[in-house]
């Protein structure tokens, strides 16, 4: 019996693909992929003096998690995150001009353009409520299918048409 081990070549470490990030088919600002892999779906700009009062609406209509008012001075990218779903966020930063704010949305998933124009709805309405000159989107237009009606015929037999009765609440 022959006790030397079998030995194969060993070939370089499969690494598995970089998971190609695609826009959403509804595009409304740059679709390029940022340096955290993400894809900027839009964003809307308000101007307010976010006091806590302002901040308390956008938490609760956003359920958004703030960081402005923690000890530490919060970096001005990361004011606060609202999660829109398992791979998509808002994210409240400041604005280069004082007093303006930006709700961005980014994702790292592929949204469908129905669900990012949902989130450009909810993320427009809630800036409108501290700004009233947020401009909502306008109304997505979208080409649903035609599904063509199927005629009923009559029924066979005796039984079939008594179940058919039954089920369309006929006597």
């Amino acid at each position: 019996m022959n006790t030397t081990p079998l030995t194969t070549p060993s070939a370089p470490p499969v690494r598995p693909a970089a998971r190609d990030v695609a826009a959403p088919r509804l595009s409304l600002t740059s679709t390029a992929p940022s340096a955290s892999g993400a894809v900027d779906l839009f964003e809307v700009t308000f101007a307010t003096a976010m006091d806590d009062g302002d901040l308390g609406r956008l938490a609760r209509t956003l359920d958004l998690s703030t960081n402005v008012r923690s000890k530490a001075r919060p970096r001005d990218d990361d004011l606060g995150f609202a999660r829109l779903d398992h791979a998509s966020g808002a994210f409240l930063t400041r604005s280069a001009v004082d007093g303006h704010w930006r709700l961005q949305a980014r994702t790292w998933g592929r949204p469908a353009a129905r669900t990012v124009h949902g989130w450009h709805v909810l993320i427009a309405g809630a800036a409108r409520l501290l700004d009233p000159t947020v401009t909502p989107p306008e109304r997505l237009v979208d080409d649903l299918p035609v599904i063509p009606d199927q005629l009923v015929e009559r029924a066979a037999n005796r039984r079939l048409s008594r179940i058919r009765r039954r089920l369309v609440g006929l006597p």
